[in-house]
């Protein structure tokens, strides 16, 4: 029974652990779309590893391109809707050379102000590897459907264990006057 009530216990400080990081975590990197100036940018692909590993989520920070320095990593559109995401290796009148930790060679582009989306505040790891994974209809079934289909099914058995704990009770028919 103690056991039973420890891991009880745990259980509830690893959910109010949780759920008082993610509380903090959202005050401090509000995504834009909830009004705050924070950007999340999944990275696909080598070139910043090993600082960024290939799966990521790049958490960016709207900042002033003015304060940006050599050695910041930055996240920025050339063009299309693909951002990219790179280490300022000089900074020219014209805007920012930059360049992929794993690539040899800087980047061929200059990167303007402009075209700069902000300042990379913080990576999680692999956790951008969930987001395409979602996409797939393995991880559709496995992360949406599945769940979603568990939580009706219990729902439906807590229901019917209400009706059955409570029986229905049928109102009294009494006639009465529907106009006065």
């Amino acid at each position: 029974m103690k056991i039973r009530k420890l891991v009880k216990a745990a259980l509830i400080v690893s959910l109010i652990a949780i759920a008082t990081t993610a509380v903090i975590f959202l005050l401090f990197y509000r995504p834009v779309s909830l009004g705050g100036d924070t950007f999340y940018e999944p990275v696909f692909t080598g070139s910043m590893e090993p600082a960024v590993p290939v799966g990521s989520i790049v958490i960016i920070k709207l900042v002033d391109p003015s304060t940006l320095q050599k050695g910041d990593i930055i996240c920025f559109k050339l063009s299309g809707p693909s951002s990219i995401t790179h280490r300022i290796i000089n900074i020219t009148n014209e805007g920012f050379i930059t360049k992929g930790d794993a690539n040899e060679d800087p980047d061929t582009w200059i990167v303007r102000k402009e075209n700069v989306i902000g300042k990379v505040a913080f990576i999680i790891p692999y956790i951008g590897y969930l987001g395409y994974f979602v996409k797939t209809p393995l991880g559709f079934l496995i992360l949406i459907v599945i769940p979603a289909t568990l939580l009706i099914i219990l729902e439906i058995r807590n229901i019917i264990k209400y009706r059955k704990d409570k029986p229905f009770k049928k109102m009294e028919s009494t006639p009465q006057s529907i106009c006065a």
